[in-house]
């Protein structure tokens, strides 16, 4: 069979739970599918903000997405193989379809999106990079512009001359690592005029903060204290 003719027999899946989500791509060979894997990995390390939580149902449950080339068993190909696992050694790991071998596998990195209060929670969804340069980066040299970032349950809280802004994560894990995050690239770019405040919900201010993202929302007491984007 000429290499024009060859069938691609591997590809590249994304899983999650060692469930397959989608087929990425697929190749003729061996040489060409390593040569996409290493590229989609290494825009992989390029995510700023990583997915680490999925909803599911009616609970939420840590991410573990990977990316997986498989390929398509030819005659003399072994049921086991040798794969790495998520410390890079190389462990005995069978396909759970007859079809198909597993030859290598990576961790995957997805970059969460947010909801930003005042735009649609699933059709606007907004990066970390989105919200921080136009939300806390945009005129952060301007004294007169002077910002306060705190976080509330699973909502992190930007205010600027009494304009509040709201991102809501899906937990408090995830406000936790967007307000550090924050207060990183801030004292790395000296942004001397935005003040992290820290967790409001164990401030003296609790109930003003609570009365101010009502204002802003008209929600309930008892949703504005939800810990996650679950019920």
């Amino acid at each position: 069979m000429s290499q024009r003719n060859k069938v691609k027999i591997y590809t590249i899946i994304l899983i999650n739970h060692d469930k397959q989500l989608k087929t990425i791509c697929s190749e003729k060979t061996e040489k060409e599918i390593y040569k996409k894997f290493k590229e989609l990995l290494k825009e992989s390390d390029k995510v700023t903000f990583p997915m680490k939580y999925n909803n599911h149902y009616h609970k939420m449950i840590r991410s573990d997405y990977e990316l997986a080339i498989i390929k398509c068993k030819q005659d003399g190909d072994k049921d086991v193989n040798k794969v790495r696992d998520g410390y890079g050694r190389f462990v005995d790991y069978e396909s759970s379809n007859e079809d198909w071998i597993v030859i290598d596998r990576a961790n995957y990195n997805i970059e969460e999106t947010f909801w930003v209060y005042g735009y649609h929670p699933k059709l606007q969804r907004k990066t970390f990079d989105w919200v921080f340069n136009n939300m806390v980066a945009k005129d952060a040299k301007n004294k007169y512009m002077f910002k306060t970032i705190q976080i509330f349950k699973n909502k992190v809280l930007i205010e600027c001359n009494g304009e509040l802004n709201m991102v809501i994560c899906k937990n408090k894990d995830d406000s936790m690592r967007f307000y550090n995050k924050c207060e990183e690239l801030c004292t790395a770019k000296k942004m001397k005029y935005v003040i992290f405040m820290g967790d409001a919900s164990k401030s003296k201010l609790k109930i003003e903060i609570m009365d101010k993202i009502q204002k802003l929302t008209n929600w309930s007491r008892i949703k504005i204290a939800r810990p996650s984007t679950r019920p």
